[in-house]
């Protein structure tokens, strides 16, 4: 039987886990990190313990982040490979949150009106069915409910002058860094379904007002993800290549 897209897709973020986890210990060690992300979440969050739903939770730096703020957090994952490395680091940190391999758009296991909030980071430019997503997420939330979500204009414009020097900075900063040149990931291989995609086609975050909007939500915020985007951080020398970053939260 052939794969579905889904399919596709979490099998190569399964056999990226282990490099995805490595990058993850290092923001778990990094004080600035964990200091920024607290006290961003605490700022969107409230200080009042939510019963969260981390969605796409990857080895699960947010669900860490989340369960250290006190809050009741489910992670969720499509990916094998991702779901055991969030476990793993919930565990070794004998925190307060459970995790389980599922679907992001149609989330099955969650009961209708139940959270207080869904979060995620960099996960909607990775699913095949966005628009399903947000109207799924917004039936979970309780009323006054919010989803917020972390991500990037990802895989556009990748002909221009700007992509092309901030991926050669990249590609030296790795090398310098590692010894080495950057490894091609998985999924970031031609032929694996990520070209599908939908959020990849539209200009974004634009996009994502759109159709949170359409979904029914009553108001949507967007943010420049300022710490993510900074010239200052390391990070962006690594990173920004793939493209610039924003924050969007959205009120049931």
């Amino acid at each position: 039987m052939q794969e579905t897209l889904f399919e596709r897709i979490e099998t190569a973020w399964s056999a990226d886990a282990g490099g995805y986890d490595r990058g993850i210990q290092k923001q778990l060690s990094n004080k600035k990190d964990v200091k920024h992300w607290q006290d961003e979440l605490r700022q969107v969050l409230g200080e009042e313990p939510l019963h969260v739903l981390d969605v796409g939770c990857g080895p699960g730096f947010f669900t860490v982040m989340l369960a250290r703020l006190k809050h009741n957090v489910t992670a969720v994952d499509g990916a094998e490979g991702m779901v055991k490395r969030a476990g793993t680091n919930i565990k070794n940190e004998t925190l307060n949150a459970k995790v389980y391999k599922g679907d992001a758009v149609l989330l099955d296991k969650e009961k209708e009106d139940s959270l207080d909030a869904i979060v995620s980071r960099d996960v909607v430019w990775t699913l095949y069915d966005p628009e399903g997503a947000f109207l799924r997420w917004k039936n979970l939330l309780k009323p006054g409910g919010k989803i917020v979500i972390y991500d990037g204009d990802y895989r556009r414009d990748q002909s221009s002058f700007r992509y092309y020097v901030l991926k050669s900075t990249s590609d030296l900063i790795n090398l310098f860094t590692e010894g080495k040149q950057r490894k091609k990931q998985h999924h970031s291989s031609a032929g694996n379904g990520f070209e599908q995609l939908p959020m990849i086609r539209h200009r974004r975050p634009q996009y994502d007002r759109e159709l949170l909007l359409k979904a029914g939500f009553s108001k949507v915020e967007v943010t420049k993800d300022s710490f993510r985007n900074s010239p200052l951080r390391l990070e962006f020398w690594r990173y920004g290549y793939q493209g610039k970053k924003f924050r969007v939260i959205a009120y049931k």
